[in-house]
């Protein structure tokens, strides 16, 4: 299923493909390739490929997850002393941090191939497929503008089909983006197909609707303005669609070949990643594991980051999303969260380089740490048999039916409805093997999403709307400055751009 797109894909990454031959364009030859309507799909391509970005270690996953309580870059001696890394955790990030300049050039990235594939799609003559093409592609342009605006507030941009570049883009603030994103979604979800009539990973009409509803549900927080309305009736729409269930084995939908399983279930928008093809992502187990934690070909590991002493106090244990172990006999680790002691693939207690017992412990310092300090997590499993041993081949389901339901019982309990609040929410976590709840607070939903949701790029949108994200936490024993519930513009933005001005507080 997952070879009905990938050829997408593989256009923009340079590897071989059936049916796809490399072939060296002169700048004329290009245009004219560029022209033909057959080649719609190499056109579209590069707006697609933009995707796997969002899950950039040092740019956008890396620096989202790191400002919350479910990441951190400890520095372990002299490994991973890095600045840029260490003062996302304490708050303490500036303008110069390059993990949010590159978070930042990434989501304008995302605008700009957005943008030019728009102008190329728009020269072709009217076609369904065509006019799918241009719905699809917006929505990714909708969305890297959500995310600069959610995160840093105000951007530069420019329409399609302003080629003078002599002139400077917009500024679009808060206030003037919010409306045309919104704006542009009401047009496109019309046009957009269901699931089940699209190819796996293409975007579909609920994609955009829980972008839209990701929008609504944070209203009140960008305009002091509640729309729990708006969200209840997006995820009514996407819920009674019939074309998403929630899983039954929420591991599945993390294992190294989750395509089809999420697919079949609740993924949907599925960004795609094919270890055959070359085509890889984050370097999910690397940047986990001990150096001492080897197993199959994966012989370099590097002892990176870890989740926080308050994150992991909010869990129960017993919770099905906390640990699996199936693949622990081929692997000598679970998924979930590595904490205590670890073993090899053998059964045999490891030890740290200095030799003491590699003991994960929650208590971590963030500038100078004990190799075995922190709690490990491994979320996508690795394939044990690969020889890719470092760049991840799982499929990241960046929208999922687990969240629709969150964000309608989170609506739904705002606007006063406790009993549908709890419904919707007691439906997750009976799909997950939980007890129900019988009684329902903020606190209750804010922390399930944590549960259902870690790592998965959610939290720092979720800790700024329940009013978590300024609190003190392990690590940062102090109040963070409101205004930094907004990233600091990066210096090179303002360098290049004399009408684009600095968040307010920073300097």
């Amino acid at each position: 299923m997952k070879n009905i797109f990938i050829y997408i894909f593989c256009f923009i990454s340079f590897v071989s493909c059936t049916n796809l031959h490399e072939e060296i364009l002169n700048e004329q030859d290009g245009e004219s390739t560029l022209a033909n309507e057959e080649n719609m799909d190499m056109v579209v391509a590069p707006s697609y490929a933009y995707l796997r970005d969002l899950q950039s270690r040092t740019g956008v996953w890396g620096t989202l997850e790191a400002t919350t309580d479910q990441l951190a870059w400890p520095a372990r001696g002299s490994d991973w002393v890095n600045a840029n890394q260490q003062t996302l955790t304490t708050h303490e990030y500036t303008p110069q941090n390059t993990y949010i300049r590159n978070t930042w050039n990434s989501f304008l990235i995302g605008i700009t191939k957005s943008n030019i594939t728009l102008n190329y799609l728009n020269n072709y003559n009217p076609s369904e497929k065509r006019d799918a093409y241009i719905a699809e592609v917006k929505f990714i342009r909708a969305l890297s503008m959500y995310l600069l605006m959610d995160n840093f507030g105000k951007f530069p941009f420019r329409e399609y089909n302003e080629d003078d570049f002599s002139k400077k883009p917009m500024i679009l603030t808060r206030e003037q983006s919010v409306p045309r994103i919104i704006s542009e979604l009401e047009d496109i979800i019309p046009l957009l197909k269901k699931k089940s009539e699209v190819p796996y990973g293409r975007i579909s009409k609920a994609a955009a609707q829980m972008l839209l509803a990701k929008i609504y549900i944070n209203y009140e927080v960008y305009f002091n303005e509640s729309r729990w309305n708006e969200v209840i009736e997006l995820c009514d729409d996407i819920i009674n669609s019939g074309e998403y269930k929630l899983a039954d084995d929420y591991w599945k939908l993390f294992q190294h070949d989750n395509a089809k399983y999420g697919y079949d279930t609740e993924s949907i928008l599925s960004i795609i990643y094919d270890e055959d093809l070359q085509l890889t992502g984050i370097q999910w187990v690397p940047i986990t594991l001990h150096y001492n934690q080897k197993f199959g070909n994966f012989t370099s590991l590097w002892n990176g980051c870890c989740t926080t002493e308050t994150f992991f106090d909010t869990w129960n244990q017993e919770d099905v999303r906390f640990q699996d172990r199936r693949l622990i006999k081929e692997l000598g680790f679970n998924q979930g969260f590595l904490v205590g002691q670890q073993y090899s693939v053998s059964g045999e207690p490891l030890k740290t380089r200095l030799g003491e017992p590699l003991i994960f412990t929650k208590e971590f310092d963030i500038n100078n740490s004990k190799e075995q300090a922190g709690v490990g997590v491994v979320k996508y499993a690795p394939n044990p048999n690969t020889n890719n041993t470092k760049s991840a081949g799982n499929d990241f389901h960046y929208y999922r039916l687990a969240d629709t339901y969150l964000l309608r019982s989170e609506a739904k309990f705002r606007k006063g409805d406790v009993e549908g609040a709890l419904k919707d929410i007691n439906k997750l976590r009976e799909s997950r093997k939980q007890d129900k709840y019988t009684a329902l607070d903020l606190k209750k939903i804010y922390n399930e999403r944590g549960f259902e949701l870690y790592w998965e790029n959610t939290r720092r949108n979720d800790m700024i709307r329940f009013d978590e994200y300024t609190k003190p936490r392990d690590n940062k024993d102090f109040e963070t400055p409101s205004y930094k519930t907004l990233l600091p513009i990066p210096i090179s933005a303002l360098e290049g751009n004399e009408d684009l001005t600095q968040n307010e507080g920073y300097y």
